[in-house]
């Protein structure tokens, strides 16, 4: 992966918890010189990983997914083009198992490479190499916003207002505390692939706010 980023000039490559340390000699000869091109940073656990992240594109098989939100990696770029987002990360989750269910969660939306149905098997390498170069393809620096607050909010703010959401609604009974995922996964993913500004991710922290304040007063009239 960390020659595939250098190929295509990837800033940064972060790795959740690495099984190796920075100086494994396999590591350093399977690099082949990217790790002169390419940061390459450790993370305990995906949600540290892509916090500072814009949109976070997930990578799946499609096997046991909803198909209707996985996007082709034309519609990825399409998205990536129009989000205005300036840091984009893929994830990519191990050559045996993909992305759990809870890994895919804390992405934006997911994409997956067309292969032939009778033989969708990559290896790890393959995929990245694959996803990266079609991303990557006709790339050019987004037009921001002059509004800071009109720009792609990173990742870790969306995830910090859906949790404070989930939250005030679990306390109203609105979710089923049992299982307040079945609904609140589902806004997740709604929200996601609308790569949410930071005017609107502020929205969602007023809106949890004001329904607080609204089960607070009833509960003093009561």
């Amino acid at each position: 992966m960390v020659r595939v980023a250098g190929n295509f000039a990837v800033p940064e490559v972060a790795v959740v918890e690495p099984s190796f340390e920075m100086e494994d000699t396999e590591l350093l000869r399977m690099a082949m010189g990217g790790l002169k091109r390419v940061k390459l940073s450790f993370a305990q656990s995906l949600p540290e990983a892509v916090a500072d992240a814009d949109l976070v594109i997930a990578t799946t098989s499609g096997r046991d997914r909803d198909r209707r939100a996985i996007h082709t990696l034309p519609e990825a770029r399409r998205r990536i083009e129009t989000s205005g987002a300036q840091a984009v990360t893929c994830v990519f989750g191990s050559e045996r198992g993909g992305l759990s269910r809870d890994e895919a969660r804390h992405c934006h939306l997911w994409l997956t490479v067309p292969t032939c149905p009778d033989f969708p098997v990559l290896n790890l390498a393959q995929a990245t190499a694959i996803v990266v170069a079609s991303l990557c393809e006709g790339s050019s620096a987004p037009v921001l916003p002059a509004d800071p607050m009109d720009q792609a909010a990173p990742l870790g703010e969306l995830e910090s207002a859906m949790d404070h959401l989930q939250e005030v609604l679990l306390s109203t009974s609105y979710l089923d505390p049992h299982n307040p995922g079945r609904v609140a996964d589902q806004w997740r993913r709604w929200f996601g692939r609308t790569v949410p500004t930071r005017r609107e991710v502020a929205l969602l922290h007023a809106l949890a706010a004001h329904v607080a304040y609204l089960r607070d007063r009833s509960t003093s009239k009561d």
